[in-house]
């Protein structure tokens, strides 16, 4: 989907500055390796504290530098994937993981979060029609996968006013087009406060 926002946004002041987790920097992209590896065996803390580090250097070297030079900054993903993974589906707890990342995003809350609903069926099928083999994280199975979209559900539920849900069986281009608008609604609300 980013390949489809990615030209709506060309040329708008401020720029947008696009990144993902885990990666966005040279180190978190090194940890991105490690623990989408499905060779890569280890314990659900493991997972855990390698995300937070991937986020504590993102959040450093990318995200913040952007944000302060005046950009938008588009990650795909980010704490609440760690909330919804980590915290619902390998069971370690949203408050320990929220606590654990505490340092990592230090005050960065992203302004939306969009959480992109799409059903199992949808999401294996997809996944077989691209043909690429599962990572450690997608390999873990359905019960985990349950979870983890449960996990979404709840922290969508919680904080309703910064998690937008979007129905992700809409094509990559009328998504693309619905989260452009919205940040423009976003920049749009800022300007007005500020």
């Amino acid at each position: 989907m980013v390949r489809a926002i990615r030209p709506l946004l060309e040329g708008s002041r401020p720029s947008t500055h696009f990144t993902r987790e885990p990666g966005g920097t040279p180190a978190a992209e090194i940890i991105r390796e490690v623990v989408l590896d499905p060779g890569t065996k280890m314990d659900a803390w493991t997972e855990a504290y390698l995300y937070a580090a991937a986020r504590a250097d993102h959040v450093r070297g990318t995200i913040l530098p952007r944000l302060e030079a005046g950009e938008n900054v588009l990650c795909e993903r980010f704490l609440d994937s760690s909330l919804a993974y980590q915290g619902f589906g390998r069971g370690l707890g949203v408050e320990a993981v929220r606590a654990l990342n505490a340092y990592a995003v230090g005050t960065v809350v992203p302004d939306r979060t969009f959480y992109l609903r799409l059903g199992q069926d949808e999401r294996e099928r997809r996944a077989r029609e691209l043909g690429m083999p599962p990572d450690r994280i997608e390999a873990v199975g359905a019960g985990f996968m349950r979870r983890v979209e449960e996990g979404f559900e709840e922290l969508a539920r919680v904080e309703s006013e910064r998690i937008e849900v979007l129905d992700a069986s809409l094509s990559a281009e009328d998504l693309a087009r619905l989260v452009v608008g919205r940040m423009r609604d976003l920049q749009y609300t800022r300007e007005a406060d500020g």
